[in-house]
């Protein structure tokens, strides 16, 4: 039944599909994970589970039933409860589908195979973005309209002239190219199963994406450069490492001041003079509206968990926390109809931050849950690939705290396969590297003069 696995692969681009539940993350895939894990559920008794894994599932399942009580007691809605405890459903459903199929497969042919899957689906991405900027800045035909309709339900970006692709918005672009698409890009390549198609979908993603005019998103990029130079890299490297950082900064700079300044796509939106005016004074960053909303939200979330540092508020209960910490908004930001002060009609309430989530509304019990998924991680052992992937988590929980976390509950899971533990990121001389040849194979490889002779699986070249 792995290819319900690899159809939910093949269609995580569709992160805000129509005719899906939810509010703006309404993942398709989630359908065929539901499936695969409903068709495999008699493992779900049969699989062995770690301590840590345990430990997790009693914590929530406590704050759980800690929250309901508090919320009888103290008078609070159900409605921040109920979302959350679904979210949190779903995140498992997601979690033990994909431990599952860790379970089920050894061989690297079939991860293989699902990240060929997940790196083509990307393709309807891409076309999606064609369409979008045929759209903006050609022809704006409600035909067109219609039928980028028929992939994502949040049209007001495009008409803001941002792309977006398929995703629910522009500044989530990131937890794809990060979590799913340079990954998946990285196991096909040193694996030799790269094809040009799959090629073509990287090479034209990332410079199209510079459209969708996100700033969070442009952060990401340097992250992703940053993590990934610095995990590939030996001390001795140093030198030729700032080179090469100093190198991407000034071409990044080249093209910004070419979109941007130069604006040699006449882009015309409130987001492009936004960016630019950021870009000419960098001290109105602290100034911009959607950076003081959310660290607005993680500050009063820290105010909320030192309020309650035993239990928190309650597991989907952040509002009452926002409520009761209104006077640390500046009133300039909670003029009437903005977003600050329409968040207090919101009994669930969202933070874009899953640190002070979990400090807000699971109290100690918030720091247990981050420790025990850390030790989880870590407990696989896994090589600098792996490294990588929990450095670029680490990030991305800071943007983004759903429990249904695709993105998250799917590296938690994959990390711990033999597979993926063993994948390592090398910088090789030239000769290794046409010496590459075996698809993923294990090989006796001596990475360092001095060192003994180790099995290791070969995931890397000279760059």
């Amino acid at each position: 039944m792995n290819f319900l696995i690899y159809i939910a692969a093949f269609l995580l681009p569709l992160d805000n599909f129509p005719i899906m539940f939810g509010g703006a993350y309404k993942p398709v895939s989630l359908v065929f994970i539901a499936l695969f894990f409903a068709v495999n559920f008699h493992h779900v008794l049969r699989m062995k589970y770690k301590k840590a894994e345990i430990c997790i599932g009693m914590i929530v399942i406590g704050a759980i039933i800690v929250t309901a009580f508090q919320n009888i007691s103290l008078h609070y809605s159900f409605l921040g409860l109920k979302d959350a405890a679904s979210s949190l459903a779903a995140g498992l459903v997601i979690y033990l589908s994909f431990k599952i199929f860790v379970a089920q497969n050894g061989q690297r042919d079939s991860y293989v195979k699902l990240f060929k899957w997940m790196l083509r689906g990307y393709g309807i991405a891409l076309a999606v973005g064609v369409l979008q900027i045929v759209y903006m800045y050609i022809s704006s035909s409600g035909v067109i309209s219609s039928f980028i309709g028929l992939f994502i339900e949040r049209k007001a970006y495009i008409q803001a002239h941002r792309l977006q692709f398929t995703f629910s918005e522009p500044s989530y672009i990131g937890l794809h190219t990060n979590l799913f698409i340079f990954p998946a890009y990285l196991v096909l390549k040193h694996t030799n199963n790269l094809s040009r198609y799959d090629r073509m979908i990287v090479l034209l993603f990332i410079p199209m994406s510079i459209l969708s005019l996100s700033i969070r998103y442009f952060l990401d990029l340097v992250i992703l450069y940053l993590v990934y130079t610095f995990v590939t890299s030996r001390s001795k490297e140093f030198v030729n490492l700032c080179l090469k950082l100093g190198a991407a900064v000034g071409i990044g700079l080249l093209l910004i001041h070419v979109v941007l300044v130069n604006n040699v796509f006449n882009l015309d939106s409130s987001h492009y003079y936004r960016i630019l005016h950021i870009y000419n004074d960098p001290d109105k960053l602290m100034k911009d509206d959607s950076f003081s909303i959310r660290a607005t939200y993680s500050k009063i979330g820290w105010h909320a968990f030192l309020d309650k540092p035993i239990l928190g508020y309650g597991v989907g209960n952040y509002h009452y926390g926002y409520i009761n910490h209104l006077d640390k908004i500046p009133p300039k930001d909670f003029k009437d109809g903005s977003e600050l002060s329409d968040a207090t009609n919101q009994l669930s309430l969202p933070q874009y931050n899953m640190y002070t989530r979990l400090l807000s509304e699971f109290g100690l019990m918030g720091i247990a849950l981050f420790l025990l998924c850390g030790f989880l991680l870590l407990s696989a052992k896994g090589r600098n690939f792996s490294t990588m992937i929990i450095l670029l988590l680490v990030f991305a929980l800071l943007q983004f705290d759903s429990f249904a976390f695709i993105q998250l509950v799917f590296w938690i899971a994959l990390l711990q396969s033999k597979f993926i533990s063993e994948l390592v990121v090398l910088k090789l001389p030239g000769s290794a590297v046409a010496a590459r040849q075996e698809v993923g194979g294990s090989r006796l490889v001596r990475p360092n003069v001095g060192l003994p002779l180790r099995t290791t699986t070969i995931l890397g070249e000279k760059l």
